[in-house]
């Protein structure tokens, strides 16, 4: 019997949740969509209308639970309120991720499985 062994260098855990995710509860001028970047950077944009923002900051996985940090220019704004991604972790499921309590945007509340489509 032969046993042939391998290792990718260069990847780790984090590999397989690369891309853009979009809430099941997207529709016609209505969005939520996290994109997980490589350098462990996230963009986070929701809408509905007129009514459109966009966060970003950086995240790290505890526990097959992904877990935010809202970078400071969108943490605390006199102007614009902002949602704080570090009040809720994401549970990572087979179909994608989906946030532990609901994220409230100011225009968006979604608790919604987001898929991952790219």
């Amino acid at each position: 019997m032969t046993i042939i062994s391998f290792s990718v260098r260069g990847q780790d855990s984090t590999f397989g949740l690369i891309g853009v995710y979009e809430s099941t509860q997207n529709k016609f001028e209505r969005y939520s969509i996290l994109i997980l970047e490589k350098d462990k950077k996230f963009i986070y944009k929701y809408g509905v209308g007129g009514c459109q923002g966009e966060v970003k900051g950086t995240w790290t996985i505890q526990d097959k639970r992904l877990e935010f940090l809202n970078d400071q220019e969108f943490l605390n704004n006199d102007i614009i309120n902002y949602p704080n991604l570090a009040l809720t972790t994401w549970t990572i499921k087979k179909k994608g991720i989906k946030p532990d309590k609901l994220v409230n945007s100011g225009c968006v509340k979604d608790n919604k499985l987001h898929v991952k489509n790219k």
